[in-house]
This record gives C-alpha cells, sequence and structure tokens, in this order.
C-alpha cells in the first residue's frame, strides 16, 4: 500500500509540482490549504507533511500538526537558504529550493522511517525494554539536521554503521515478540556503551541499528565498527547472536547527504554479511553534488 503524504500550501501551482514529484516516487497525496491542515490531517495514516511557512501563515502550524500527531514528521519547504536560515529546527526537515523530485522523493522516504522508527520504539517501550530510544530519536532528527550541515561547513568528517543481527530470521522464529523486544533492547544498550558520548546508536529497522558518528573518519568508523561486533560477540545475553557491520564515512570534502551514507553503509553490510558475518566491512561514500541533503 503506498504510504500518505499530506502537503499543506496553498498555492495550486506548487502544491501540484510537490504532487508530481512524490506521486512518480510511489506516494499518495492529500493535498490541504493551511486553515484545513489539521483537520485534513489523519494521525496515524499519513507518513509525512510537507508545507511552506510563508505560505503556511508561519511554522506555528507546525505545532498545531504535532500536536494532532506526535510522530508526525514535518518538512518545511523554502525558496532559499537565506529564508531557511533560523528556522529549520521546529521542523524534522527542510528542503531547499529549487526543488528536483528525486530530493523531495528521498526526503519524504527518509522521515517516513523514521516515523516507523518511532513507532518501534514506541512497542519496545510497551514491552518493557529499558532503553534511551525515545530520547535518541529526538536527538536523531536534530543531528541530522545540524550535524551534516556543520560536517561540510567545517570540513570535519562523520561515519555512519549499519549494525545487523546475523541470521536474523532464525534468531526471531524462536521468540516470542516480547523476547524479540527484550533482545533487541539488549543489543541498543551493548552498541550505546560501546561509543562515545557524542555518537548515536538506535534502532534503525527489524533487525537494523543504526550508529552516527560525528568527527569520526573512515578508518576509525571501521575501528569502532569492528568493537562493536566484538562487543555483542561476547555478549552474554539470554540468546548469544553475533552481528554485521557495515561503516560508510564522509571525511570532509565534497559532498554528503543521509541517504548517501546509508546506502554506502549498507553496501558494506551486504559485503560483511556475504563474508559470513560477525564482522565489519567499509566502503565510501558517493560523491555528486556540492549540495548537503536530508533526504
Amino acid at each position: 500500500m503506498a504510504q500518505r503524504v499530506l502537503i499543506v500550501e496553498p498555492s495550486k501551482v506548487v502544491a501540484q509540482a510537490l504532487r508530481r514529484h512524490l506521486e512518480r516516487g510511489g506516494f499518495r497525496v492529500d493535498l490541504a490549504v493551511p486553515a484545513e491542515a489539521v483537520a485534513r490531517l489523519q494521525p496515524g495514516a499519513h507518513a509525512v507533511a510537507f508545507l511552506r511557512p510563508e505560505a503556511a501563515g508561519g511554522t506555528s502550524l507546525v505545532e498545531k500538526l504535532k500536536e494532532a500527531d506526535p510522530l508526525l514528521p514535518v518538512v518545511l519547504v523554502y525558496e532559499d537558504e537565506e529564508e531557511a536560515a533560523g528556522e529549520a529546527l521546529v521542523a524534522d526537515a527542510v528542503l531547499v529550493g529549487p526543488l528536483a523530485g528525486p530530493v523531495v522523493v528521498s526526503c519524504a522516504r527518509a522521515m517516513a522511517r523514521l516515523r516507523a522508527q518511532a513507532r518501534r520504539l514506541a512497542e519496545l517501550e510497551r514491552g518493557g525494554a529499558r532503553s534511551r530510544a525515545a530520547s535518541d530519536y529526538e536527538f536523531l532528527k536534530k543531528l541530522l539536521l545540524v550535524e551534516v550541515k556543520r560536517s561540510r561547513r567545517y570540513r570535519y568528517p562523520i561515519a555512519l554503521a549499519l549494525v545487523a543481527v546475523d541470521r536474523w530470521k532464525e534468531v526471531a522464529a524462536g521468540l516470542d515478540q516480547r523476547a524479540r523486544a527484550g533482545l533487541l533492547a539488549g543489543l541498543l544498550a551493548v552498541l550505546s556503551r560501546a561509543v562515545r558520548d557524542i555518537d548515536l546508536a538506535l534502532l534503525y529497522s527489524e533487525d537494523r541499528f543504526l550508529v552516527f558518528m560525528p568527527h569520526t573518519g573512515a578508518e576509525s568508523g571501521l575501528h569502532v565498527s569492528t568493537r562493536l561486533a566484538s562487543r555483542v560477540r561476547h555478549h552474554k545475553g539470554a540468546v548469544p547472536v553475533t552481528v554485521s557491520v557495515g561503516v560508510a564515512a564522509y571525511e570532509g570534502e565534497g559532498t554528503v547527504s543521509f541517504s548517501t551514507l546509508t546506502r554506502a553503509a549498507a553496501d558494506a553490510l551486504a559485503k560483511a554479511q556475504a563474508a559470513g558475518g560477525d564482522r565489519a566491512e567499509r566502503t565510501g561514500a558517493r560523491r555528486k553534488r556540492e549540495r548537503v541533503v536530508l533526504a
């Protein structure tokens, strides 16, 4: 089933342009003018909302949408970077024009993943899992908006690792829902203890964790990822497991985006799994553009 997106935009021209990009990307789009936005929003049904603060009467509409659906990711759309300066953190992501189709779609997909992540974390907490999950999720959104931009501006490296439980389907098949939640929460605690305070580890999908490491280059990222695999291997949990880790890094030159790093880390993770698992592999991020986007 196609994921639903809410576009809050009084201009038919702008709304239809966004709608065209998103529908080509496989999304189902609902349009609303600012005065009807909250009424048109269906909590739990919309994966993400897009709005232009200027056209929507200010960023206060973001707060109203968040009150109606606390897990809803909201993307602010600006004509240029100068207009976006100073207001980016009121929402979950920012798009700066001119809006290219692939950028709009990739941003929507990233926000949909964040929403799914929030739901999974809530399920873990309802199952009795004790972790920093909720606060980590909120911090991740702000960090991805700020840290990636800073890394380009000040030319310092960042690394991202994807950690996957080896043979997860076999492991999960022998556990009930509560036991699976307990296993994942325990692994999250192991990963969090194995990295620095300024790093962030959180559950990314059913069997994967994401570790974000600012001020960390490729070699250091690989070193940390190898340590993560070792810590899990020696963890004496109720269910012994191993993990494969893929790490990608931005060295402070060229371009970087969240989607670029995650794709590169996923490629490296696939190499680690193909080699038998219980190990870490690295690869470089692809470089195409001079702009930084959260997508």
